[in-house]
């Protein structure tokens, strides 16, 4: 993790501000005719969206190898912060309703399922979908149930 310089915060607020949106409204765009993509591109929302409220919120930036598994642990950093781990169990009370098996000081578990059934969706599974109307269950499921609550919360942090 760096910190940001002025003239790259600009930048990186702009871009991931503008990546996050369009990544998922694609995902819900290409749902139903390329659902195992919706799953990737919806992640990748995800991803786009915790990069902007570190860099937004904390002046992080997250960049260099293994880049997903960075912004994983830039958020269980900045989450440890008391007044913001209050603010995000208040966040995660409504959001429970949709993810039962989310435990208010794991925000970042929420990227980290993300990263598992977008790499599931990319790669491959032990339950291989080769049928459009499986994946697209499963993104469906995906971007409701993880992606968009994930989101929801985030862009409350990010303000």
């Amino acid at each position: 993790m760096l910190k940001l310089n002025e003239v790259e915060r600009k930048i990186w607020i702009e871009f991931h501000s503008f990546a996050y949106k369009d990544d998922i409204a694609l995902a819900e765009k290409i749902l139903n005719e390329h659902p195992r993509w919706a799953i990737i591109i919806a992640y990748y929302a995800m991803h786009d969206i915790a990069k902007l409220y570190l860099g937004k919120i904390h002046n992080i930036k997250i960049a260099g190898q293994n880049i997903h598994r960075q912004t994983i642990d830039g958020l269980k950093v900045v989450i440890k912060n008391e007044n913001e781990k209050n603010r995000i169990v208040n966040l995660l009370e409504t959001a429970e309703k949709e993810i039962k098996e989310i435990r208010p000081e794991e925000v970042p578990y929420l990227l980290i399922a993300g990263k598992k059934e977008r790499g599931k969706a990319q790669y491959y599974s032990s339950r291989v979908l080769t049928k459009n109307i499986d994946y697209t269950k499963k993104a469906e499921w995906f971007i409701k149930r993880i992606g968009k609550v994930f989101i929801r919360i985030m862009e409350k942090l990010a303000g």
